[in-house]
């Protein structure tokens, strides 16, 4: 019979090993011990990391981290081996659908798979326990050694900002970030799901920054636009978490002009690189970003799933 267990006690290792099958064996017991360390500094929890056995043989294995943006970040199964009488289905859909079980017991208020877009399999899992497929996500990168957009500079449009004060505009922040989600062609589907406060709060969580890396920005006296940027000191980057213009300013130059004020920041930091997202069905921000120089890196096809949409009536045994 086919069990679904969080990988405590004695079954971590070997659902450890399994998720790491894929490395060397060097590289296995590297990423293993990193695990450890995390579980005993608190930064890991294994309850969210699920071990699938038959026979008290694991056959299967299944990660989900909850970040501090409370997004449940979920990778799909790896399964050890196909058994007679067991397909992988089977297996794939028994640690999904649990792991979703677990999702709706945290504070985690969607879940979320990226994956990339020749994981037709993965892909095929994910939508059969209650993953929506939402779109192609295009990663950009910008090197800051190019000095190409400062010829750009002269046309730009001038705009007036201000920096983040919690105590002081928060609320301004806010009110201007629900604007931005007004007619937005990036991932529409988000609109009503969450208000501006937990998507400030969610972009908080999102790393290391300063109060100037995020600008709410207006013209003549009327705020128009929010900037956020953070620093990823890994990369030797700064990455835009987020740049949105209200409706009623778009196509005039003001968001050109706000990523080029976040070029010259990163810059003046000694950033090598800025980073950016965009949702491949946003045509004129992709063109807008190219048209700056940046250069795509990657693609990712994003699967989504809001809390308590769990499927009903999976067949499978769980053991808590």
């Amino acid at each position: 019979m086919l069990r679904i267990q969080p990988a405590t006690g004695e079954l971590l290792q070997p659902a450890l090993e399994l998720l790491f099958s894929s490395l060397s064996a060097d590289a296995r017991s590297q990423r293993i011990a990193e695990v450890r360390r995390e579980i005993e500094e608190g930064d890991f929890d294994p309850q969210h990391l699920l071990l699938a056995t038959s026979d008290s043989m694991p056959v299967g294995v299944q990660l989900t981290v909850i970040r501090d943006d409370d997004v449940g970040m979920v990778w799909p199964p790896i399964v050890a081996a196909e058994l007679q009488g067991l397909p992988s289905e089977a297996i794939e859909d028994a640690l999904l659908c649990e792991a979703v079980r677990g999702l709706d017991t945290t504070k985690a208020w969607i879940g979320q798979s990226l994956l990339e877009p020749d994981q037709t399999r993965e892909h095929a899992a994910l939508q059969r326990n209650g993953f929506t497929r939402l779109t192609e996500l295009r990663f950009f990168e910008r090197l800051l050694s190019d000095t190409s957009d400062r010829r750009q500079r002269e046309t730009s449009v001038l705009l007036n900002y201000e920096p983040f004060r919690r105590s002081r505009n928060r609320l301004a922040f806010v009110t201007v970030l629900e604007a931005t989600y007004r007619g937005t062609l990036d991932c529409p589907e988000f609109n009503g799901v969450r208000d501006g406060q937990q998507s400030l709060k969610n972009h908080e969580a999102a790393g290391s920054f300063t109060s100037d890396m995020w600008r709410l920005y207006s013209q003549d006296e009327v705020d128009i636009g929010v900037l956020l940027l953070v620093e990823r000191p890994d990369q030797q980057a700064w990455e835009v978490l987020y740049l949105g213009v209200v409706e009623a300013a778009r196509r005039s130059g003001i968001g050109r002009a706000m990523l080029l004020d976040a070029i010259d920041a990163a810059r003046d930091a000694n950033a090598e690189r800025l980073l950016i997202v965009a949702d491949a069905r946003n045509l004129p921000a992709v063109r807008l970003y190219e048209s700056l120089g940046f250069q795509p890196i990657a693609t990712r096809v994003a699967f989504v799933r809001l809390a308590n949409s769990l499927p009903r009536n999976r067949p499978h045994d769980t053991a808590r």
